[in-house]
């Protein structure tokens, strides 16, 4: 990851992710020049975004027009084309999907910006002169200038930060992707859904809920009270750990020397020094290192974000940018994949059996099982499930 980081780029990281390999010098300007003309978007989808409210949150502005899309591109769906094998046969639909979508995400997200901020849209540069990051930023912030060009330090630093978004796994939002894949409905359909769960709290939140830590810590010199307080649960640790990672994420290592490069070419933030005693407290306190907590993405992305101008609601929007890359891969695997089926997960039931019927004027409310039941139904659910699983493999 911090190799891919100091070296590449994130169009070629996308390339690499979704075919397996990095672009040869023809396949990488061929792979550049694809997606670029890819950037415009439909006027009537742009109307519909200027629809939305004022205040609307970008990543409901983003999903809504990812789904949109399907319905001006039907040829993009198996069902509607009669084909539910289209992208397993056809290796340049598949190809033009890719690159329509990744083209087209990033402008979907500074229009919806543009929205928040009550601006107008800004075209995509036609001219073969932006690269993928370069014209994002273009786009979000041009003003009137005909010869606009963002500070390439910046430039440099968003692109890095999308390599270390690129791909997370089988998390939330990739499992709900590739579900929705297995019903081989459009890409569209897919990412926008993937989207979706990424706009959950627990996901989309975490980003404001870290900047909330810092700003609730207030100074360098109350980091050791505050972890105290973590660490007698009276207080919430938020940037540490990971339901995966049980040792220093490799993705908050590249965000963290982003964050150092970003404060020396910016006035700095209170907020960073105190996310960096944060850390150098944790790892050294064997409360947390006896535990393998560690920092994860959220601790320094949220300052990174911050410090580079985006409102906290953008959070969101920048991951899902860079996160349509490794979205992409997997729709490909799926499709690509003969032996997938239509997902269907095996779901333990604890409710009521046996009941019977009994007219309206016969039922008694009946109480609500407690939590204990739940519970004490749950696990034997799970038991008679692990028995007849050790019984099918004895067969």
């Amino acid at each position: 990851m911090e190799r891919l980081a100091e070296r590449s780029s994130f169009l070629e990281v996308a390339y690499l992710l979704i075919y397996g390999d990095l672009p040869t010098e023809r396949e990488g300007g061929e792979w550049r020049r694809l997606v670029m003309t890819h950037t415009m978007l439909h006027e009537d989808i742009l109307s519909q975004m200027r629809t939305f409210r004022y205040d609307a949150h970008p990543m409901g502005t983003l999903i809504a027009s990812l789904a949109a899309m399907s319905a001006f591109h039907p040829e993009a769906n198996p069902m509607l084309q009669g084909n539910m094998n289209l992208y397993q046969e056809d290796e340049s639909r598949r190809n033009q999907e890719i690159v329509r979508i990744l083209g087209k995400v990033a402008t979907i997200a500074a229009c919806a910006y543009r929205v928040r901020i009550g601006r107008p849209f800004n075209v995509p540069d036609a001219s073969g002169k932006l690269d993928y990051t370069e014209n994002f930023l273009m786009m979000l912030d041009r003003l009137s200038e005909s010869d606009y060009r963002p500070d390439p330090r910046l430039v440099r630093i968003l692109d890095r930060i999308f390599i270390a978004l690129s791909d997370d796994g089988m998390n939330c939002a990739t499992s709900f992707l590739r579900h929705v894949a297995s019903s081989r409905v459009d890409p569209y359909m897919c990412v926008a859904s993937a989207s979706g769960a990424q706009y959950g709290s627990r996901i989309s939140g975490v980003g404001d809920a870290v900047l909330r830590m810092l700003e609730e810590i207030g100074s360098v010199d109350r980091v050791e009270s505050f972890v105290d307080l973590a660490k007698q649960s009276k207080r919430r640790l938020q940037g540490f750990g990971h339901i995966n990672y049980k040792a220093y994420d490799p993705r908050a290592r590249v965000l963290r020397n982003l964050a150092l490069e970003l404060k020396s070419i910016t006035a700095g933030d209170p907020r960073l020094d105190i996310a960096l005693r944060l850390e150098d407290v944790v790892l050294h306190d064997d409360f947390f290192v006896t535990r393998r907590v560690f920092p994860n993405v959220d601790l320094f992305l949220s300052v990174i974000i911050s410090m580079m101008g985006f409102p906290s609601d953008f959070f969101s929007a920048i991951i899902t940018i860079g996160r349509t890359a490794g979205w992409l891969a997997q729709w490909r695997e799926t499709i690509l994949d003969p032996s997938n089926r239509i997902h269907r997960p095996r779901q333990l039931y604890v409710g009521h059996r046996n009941r019977t019927y009994q007219p309206i004027l016969e039922r008694d409310k009946a109480p609500n099982p407690s939590n204990e039941q739940h519970r004490t139904l749950h696990l034997q659910a799970r038991q008679s499930m692990a028995n007849y699983r050790r019984v099918m493999e004895e067969l």
